[in-house]
Order: structure tokens, then C-alpha cells, then sequence
């Protein structure tokens, strides 16, 4: 048909270089991508990221360069999004989820204008959503837990150190990054805060050799992550229970996270999100009818019903992830966090998705 003729004339009239690199990504013939990567780098730049990963010395010699600008060359795109660290050396990030997320979260200043929305046309105009959801679901594996908002739960529970941000943060005061959210940057769609993703270990190191993200204190943290539970955003964590394998505190949103909206859309959140420890609890006693909560909930587990006549929230126990964001709304004080699981229900160790765990 003509659109075949004309998708064929688009992709032969590529570089072979961005064609070689969309292939990487497992998407040789999709024209979104291909206009991502041609608004990302130069032709002689995907050329260079071809080379990779190999020592300075041997793309110096290739590529008729001296091994100090070849390692200038490496940092120039790392600090772009478009080079990551591996076992073997710097590379191109063959998981399309990471060449996105390293993108958008870098400096602004290093962040090509409008592509942004060319992500936006891959992820809603080429259903790269659904490819997302479907694709974590089918793991099988709870990899990301949510953490609940410590101002939610009552005083005489305490936490265990690696479900309380505080204590998480504490544990890495000593190398902490705060960047700006890849998702809210690429799809802006809420009005929630962005320069609130936390990085420590590996994760923080990368995030400040590449000036994506800037060193903060274990206070400057913990006033970070308050200041998000309290807009509404729901912390979530690596789901296991080892303190030394938590690398990341994301602060998400159901209308703008790769992980949150596709599992929403699909109606799958459960394969991929493990729950807290906590749920939320509604007296319909005191609750005023004041709607507060509802927005707040990202998995739309709270709804108003009719309750003696008058409307009350009510909750959706198979909904309610445990964040506690819905209990920091409540005016009345209705909602409370009741602790549902044992310490059990988080395992020591989970296999999944590199991109997401490590």
C-alpha cells in the first residue's frame, strides 16, 4: 500500500547508524523512534555510541581520536542520557525503558528541546504503554513495593528501617542525589513536584558523575521526600527487605509513571507492585463527605457512596496499595493505616528487570 511505500522510503532514508541503534532497542522499523534518536544525537555521534563498549584506546585508535577525547566524548553523552555503565565499559542502553528514563533525567540543560513529546508520540500514538505494562506483568514478579507516608502511621508502630524513608535515607546519608523525575519531565500531566527522585549507592554516584542529579544531605532528603508524600505522590522501593540492595526512592504518580500508568491501563498494578504492609481503614462515623481523598488515590481505591443517606468515601481493600497519601488529606481524620501484613510478606531477594532493580 502507499503508507508501506512511504514507512519503507522514511526508514531507508535514515542513517544506517540510527537504524543499527533502533535495532539495538528491538525497534529497527519504528519511525518514532527514529526521530527520538535523530533529535538525540548526530549521525557521527551514533557512529561513535556503535564503537562501544571498548576501551578508550582501541575507539582512539579506530576512530583517529586521542584517548582524552574519546573519554570527553563518553562523559558528553553520558551526561545526555545516551551512554551507561556497564560490566565491559560505557554503552548504548539496549532496554528502551533506560534509554528514555537516562534522557529525561538528565540536566535540563542537557535535554534536546521537544523530545519530550516525540517520546510522548512513541508511548501514546505506538501503544509503547501497553508494549511497557505487558512486559513487566509478564515477569510474574512483584519487583517495586510502596512504602507508606510516615506522617500516616500511628506513633506506637514503628516501621522496620527498610519500609521507613526516614531510616532508608539515614542508612545512606552518606551519598544521597536527588534528580528530576524522567517520567514527569517527559509526560506533564500532573502538577506534582519533579526534582524528587532519590538516589544512593551506585545509583547516586552515576546520577553526580553524570550531573544529572545534585548531592544532597540525609535532612535535605527526608525534607525532599516529605514534601512529596505531602503533594501526593507515592513512594515506592525495590521490593526487598535488604537495606544494602535499596538504591532508590521513586516518587510516583499514577497519570506520568512508566511503571504506574501502564499497569493502571492494563489493570495488572498487583503483578508488578508488591503492596505495603499497611491499609487504609475508613470510619464512615466521622467521615465528612469532603471528597478530599478521592483525587488523591492514583489506584482509584477510594469512591463515594451513599451511606445513611449522606455520601461517604469508601474503600477498595483490593485497591489500596497501603501509601497513605489518602490519610495526610483527611481533614476529620477518618482514614487511619491499620498494619494487615507481617515483616514475611517482604522477601530478602527478587529476581526481574535490571533496569528497575539494580
Amino acid at each position: 500500500s502507499g503508507a508501506q511505500m512511504g514507512l519503507k522510503k522514511g526508514i531507508m532514508a535514515r542513517s544506517e547508524n540510527i537504524l543499527e541503534l533502533a535495532e539495538k532497542n528491538g525497534k529497527p522499523e519504528s519511525e518514532a523512534l527514529h526521530r527520538i534518536l535523530e533529535c538525540a544525537m548526530t549521525d557521527e555521534e551514533a557512529s561513535f555510541i556503535l564503537e562501544l563498549p571498548a576501551p578508550a584506546s582501541d575507539v582512539a585508535a579506530k576512530l583517529n581520536m586521542t584517548e582524552k577525547g574519546v573519554e570527553d566524548k563518553i562523559l558528553d553523552l553520558a551526561q545526555r542520557g545516551l551512554v551507561v555503565r556497564s560490566r565491559k565499559g560505557y554503552r548504548y542502553p539496549h532496554d528502551l525503558g533506560t534509554l528514555h528514563d537516562n534522557i529525561l533525567a538528565s540536566a535540563p540543560q542537557y535535554i534536546p528541546a521537544g523530545i519530550e513529546k516525540l517520546w510522548m508520540d512513541l508511548y501514546e500514538g505506538k501503544q509503547w504503554w501497553r508494549e511497557i505494562g505487558e512486559g513487566l506483568a509478564s515477569y510474574g514478579l512483584q519487583v517495586l513495593r510502596v512504602i507508606p507516608a510516615e506522617k500516616s502511621i500511628s506513633r506506637d508502630i514503628e516501621l522496620l528501617p527498610y519500609e521507613s524513608m526516614t531510616k532508608i535515607i539515614e542508612e545512606n546519608r552518606d551519598l544521597i542525589s536527588v534528580r528530576n523525575c524522567c517520567c514527569r519531565t517527559g509526560a506533564k500531566k500532573c502538577n506534582h513536584p519533579v526534582d524528587v527522585c532519590m538516589q544512593f549507592k551506585h545509583r547516586a554516584e552515576y546520577d553526580l558523575f553524570r550531573s544529572g542529579g545534585r548531592k544532597v544531605s540525609a535532612d535535605e532528603a527526608v525534607s525532599v521526600a516529605l514534601q512529596s508524600v505531602d503533594s501526593g505522590l507515592v513512594p515506592t522501593v525495590t521490593n526487598v527487605s535488604v537495606m544494602d540492595n535499596l538504591e532508590f526512592i521513586c516518587f510516583c504518580c499514577g497519570d506520568c509513571c512508566l511503571v504506574l500508568d501502564p499497569l493502571l491501563r492494563i489493570q495488572r498494578v498487583p503483578d508488578v507492585l508488591a503492596y505495603s504492609r499497611f491499609e487504609a481503614k475508613i470510619n464512615p462515623e466521622t467521615c465528612n463527605g469532603c471528597r478530599h481523598c478521592v483525587p488523591r488515590c492514583h489506584f482509584g481505591a477510594i469512591d463515594m457512596k451513599p451511606l445513611g443517606g449522606e455520601m461517604k468515601a469508601v474503600l477498595d481493600p483490593d485497591k489500596c496499595v497501603g501509601c497513605g497519601v489518602c490519610e495526610l488529606s483527611c481533614v476529620p481524620g477518618s482514614i487511619t493505616m491499620e498494619l494487615v501484613r507481617p515483616p514475611e510478606f517482604i522477601p530478602e531477594t527478587i529476581m526481574g528487570p535490571s533496569a528497575i532493580i539494580h
